[in-house]
């Protein structure tokens, strides 16, 4: 109770040393401070009000909630300096009662302080804006030149009023009568060449521009940019988009109808100090040239090996160090076809995804009228590479860790651009449940990598497949090792897969084989790990057998289960022994996972500056199926097997939805919607724990830690809680609040269940359709975030807002929520 009075007198004693400060504290009285814009148009509120609003120039101050830095530039004195001097000549006066206590250089220090902490405040801080009519009148222009060039009304009257709204205060309402839009008339098309005219007429039911059509710039200029692409994509290497004029647009008519010309002329140029001009024509690409290093050594002393393959030029300093036939499968900048932008993309696009290369350049040089010779200028990466790496880290499954990966490049290994990777990781843990030294625990693991920028197939696949799809084929195999930590898992893991991108926004993967077998090498400490299930027999030890000594936990299992007195006389305590042995032989049996996985992904961000995008990945997984079918070998109880390991059987189907919506001030509302589902099937009645769902964490519901929320409405204890059903919603308000600082405030909800039919699932832990979403939990919090732009530096804090295990009544947020804040510290944002 004490703890909860002191959290909110400090908040208490916060908002008002804040809220103290007046807004109007430097507001002189014939001035007003700026509270609030309203537009409105046409006698009426616009519900595009917002999207207006990033026109009007004359802002009010910055607020969240509040103005905090308004409220922090009011915090401080204006004339510092002069309380500064003040201060100064106080504390040198000895007659003063302050320099009676304090010496001279003390009394410095604290007038140097406040000094500084004033210079703080204002810098940064954010000074009143005070209404002022030449900003109102540039606002005025601004909304007024939108309406017409953007939308058409060309009749826009935009004015104003400033309306006070109390002492020191206003607002501006900007009143914005638009008249009757015009729409396009008749669309007449003046294209002087032959050649683009014929282009044109083969394209022109695309265009963005139809008579009927209210008129909107950014139709005229959607229509410029196809234009624009069409031409060149079809060959026009000389065309430029300044060449595309519409003429005639009369803003004057009475029946708010206008014509519209598109008129193209003819390629300019110059002679003889005269502007001429000629029909536009296509040009062909007359010769490829492919320089593997440019370095300007070797542009000055030549090259000494070249090769011709196919009709592409390869030039290199020594030897030729790609395979051409692998080689130009990355080139689509053919000899003998039509200039295109698009080819020029899609080479850029392919060179660089294969990793090799610091950079791309291109240069055409017309040798001929119309004819072109491409150069592509290279420059390769070094052939090998090395990185080491290092962190420290916590976490409630490891108290305390320090890793370190050492990682190794090779680029071109095999001269058809593949890329090699070889990473060796280790790492140090403090283990609570082990005594001895710090480091008490350690953990180790190789990883190696091959991929190919190609699809490597039993079987030919036409070249022009590889157009468009940028296909790779990796292969991967890895091993880690444990000591010390958890059961000591072996894992031995082996990846095969496909992945291919028909375009910029959607790609497609396809693991044929993503293996994994799993081994414990440490059962014995099931019992450490699991303190949960240790704790829960020694309570029926000393309850119900209170002469054994416990020695061997499975001794005391067996003897338990032995005695048909405790099995009839006290059923529930029988119940949970059993399921202790139940749960101990499923964590501590041996698995192989052989799965064979697809992933479809959609995304429409364009570059990391976009920040109003759409996402969605869907990847369904199989388990055990083909493999399964294949062996002949089983346990005694009938368990198909491989190399005497279970084989691990299940599906499983995972939807993930993401939507960031760019709000102004370059503010975003994040949301994330999430549903998984594995329904294990044949050998098995579980999920393998290394593929189970699981709740919490900083990327996840950010009020429990990893592992600790679940399964449904269950309390278990466990240091580690799964599930085969989940189910994750989250939304974020992200706002900026200082130059890289950032804010957040988000809401997080969700929850895993379990579908099986294992007898160790608890009624409470299973998912039982519609009546189960009252497990559904709700995490709330804030959090601080600081951008390196190569990086996002993320402190979150969340609250446990809803508990669906807490009894009936206590489940919603109270005060006891507050001295359990989980502190979430990751790198970039959860989605």
């Amino acid at each position: 109770m004490r703890y909860n009075i002191t959290i909110f007198l400090s908040l208490l004693l916060l908002f008002l040393g804040l809220t103290s400060c007046k807004t109007t504290k430097h507001v002189n009285d014939h001035e007003l401070l700026l509270v609030k814009n309203k537009i409105e148009i046409n006698d009426g509120n616009s519900k595009d009000q917002w999207q207006l609003k990033r026109y009007v120039v004359h802002k009010p101050n910055l607020k969240f909630g509040l103005p905090f830095k308004l409220l922090l530039y009011n915090m401080t004195n204006l004339n510092y300096m002069q309380k500064w001097y003040e201060r100064v000549d106080k504390f040198d006066d000895p007659s003063n009662t302050f320099s009676k206590v304090f010496s001279f250089k003390q009394g410095m220090g604290y007038a140097n302080f406040q000094k500084r902490l004033s210079e703080w405040a204002i810098k940064n801080g954010e000074a009143p804006v005070i209404i002022d009519t030449l900003k109102i009148a540039q606002s005025v222009a601004n909304l007024k030149t939108k309406m017409i060039e953007d939308y058409g009304y060309f009749n826009t009257q935009v004015g104003y009023e400033v309306e006070p709204v109390s002492a020191k205060k206003g607002k501006i309402l900007y009143r914005v009568k638009t008249g009757e839009p015009y729409f396009l008339d008749s669309i007449k098309v003046q294209i002087a060449s032959p050649v683009l005219d014929s282009i044109y007429r083969l394209n022109a039911d695309d265009s963005y521009i139809k008579s009927g059509q209210q008129y909107h710039r950014k139709n005229f200029e959607n229509e410029a940019e196809r234009l624009t692409k069409i031409f060149r994509n079809a060959g026009v290497y000389h065309f430029k988009k300044y060449a595309i004029n519409f003429r005639e647009i009369d803003s004057t008519q009475a029946d708010h109808k206008t014509d519209v010309i598109l008129d193209i002329t003819n390629l300019l140029y110059e002679k003889e100090d005269s502007i001429l001009d000629k029909p536009y024509k296509i040009s062909y690409i007359n010769r490829v040239n492919i320089y593997t290093d440019s370095h300007l050594s070797y542009k000055t002393n030549g090259y000494k090996d070249s090769v011709t393959y196919d009709g592409f030029h390869i030039y290199a300093p020594k030897r030729i160090p790609y395979k051409p036939k692998h080689f130009i499968q990355n080139i689509f900048i053919k000899p003998g076809d039509p200039y295109s932008d698009k080819s020029l993309d899609l080479t850029r696009i392919h060179l660089s995804r294969i990793n090799n290369f610091k950079s791309v350049r291109f240069n055409y040089e017309e040798t001929e009228e119309n004819l072109l010779t491409a150069n592509i200028y290279l420059t390769p990466k070094s052939k090998h590479s090395f990185k080491l790496e290092n962190e420290a880290s916590h976490s409630n499954i490891k108290p305390f860790s320090f890793s370190g990966i050492f990682s190794y490049k090779n680029i071109n290994t095999f001269k058809g651009n593949e890329l090699f990777k070889l990473s060796l990781q280790g790492s140090l843990v403090n283990s609570s449940a082990y005594n001895g030294p710090f480091f008490n625990a350690w953990e180790m693991g190789v990883d190696a990598s091959l991929k190919f920028p190609r699809l490597v197939l039993p079987f030919k696949i036409k070249p022009s497949f590889f157009q468009n799809v940028s296909p790779e084929t990796l292969l991967s195999l890895g091993t880690s090792f444990q000591k010390n930590i958890g059961l000591d898992k072996q894992r031995f893991t082996g990846i095969f897969s496909y992945n291919w991108s028909p375009d910029r926004k959607n790609s497609h993967t396809l693991e044929v084989i993503n293996a994994q077998f799993i081994k414990n090498l440490n059962v014995d400490s099931f019992f450490k790990t699991y303190s949960s299930e240790f704790n829960k027999l020694v309570n029926i030890n000393n309850q119900y057998f209170p002469d054994y000594s416990m020695g061997d936990p499975l001794d005391f299992i067996n003897m338990a289960l032995g005695d048909s007195d405790f099995q009839s006389d006290y059923p529930e305590a029988y119940a949970t022994v059993q399921n202790v042995r139940k749960r101990y032989y499923i964590i501590t049996e041996d698995v192989f996972v052989p799965a064979m996985t697809y992933t479809y992904t959609h995304n429409t961000q364009e570059g990391y500056k976009d920040l109003d995008y759409s996402f969605f990945k869907a990847r369904l997984s199989s388990s055990g199926l083909l493999t399964s079918a294949l062996s002949n070998r089983t346990s005694i109880t009938g368990d198909k097997q491989l190399l005497g390991i279970n084989i691990a059987q299940y599906v499983k189907l995972d939807l993930e939805f993401i939507k960031h919506w760019e709000l102004p001030y370059e503010n975003v509302i994040a949301f994330r919607s999430g549903l998984g589902i594995g329904v294990p099937y044949g050998n098995s009645t579980l999920i393998p724990f290394s593929r189970s769902y699981f709740a919490g964490g900083p990327n996840d519901i950010r009020a429990w830690k990893i592992y600790d929320l679940g399964p449904g409405s269950e309390n278990t204890g466990l240091e580690f809680n799964v599930g085969n059903l989940k189910f994750i919603t989250n939304l974020e308000y992200r706002f900026n609040l200082y130059q890289s600082f950032k804010g957040a405030v988000f809401v997080d909800a969700g929850n895993i269940w379990d579908i099986s039919s294992s007898s160790l699932v608890t009624e409470e832990a299973r998912f039982k359709g519609l009546s189960s979403l009252k497990d559904i939990a709700v995490g709330s919090g804030f959090g601080l975030r600081y951008d390196f732009s190569f990086l996002v530096l993320r402190v979150d804090l969340g609250f446990k807002t809803y508990e669906p295990y807490r009894p009936y009544g206590e489940q919603w947020f109270n005060f006891d929520a507050l001295k359990r804040p989980v502190l979430n510290i990751g790198i970039n944002y959860p989605f």
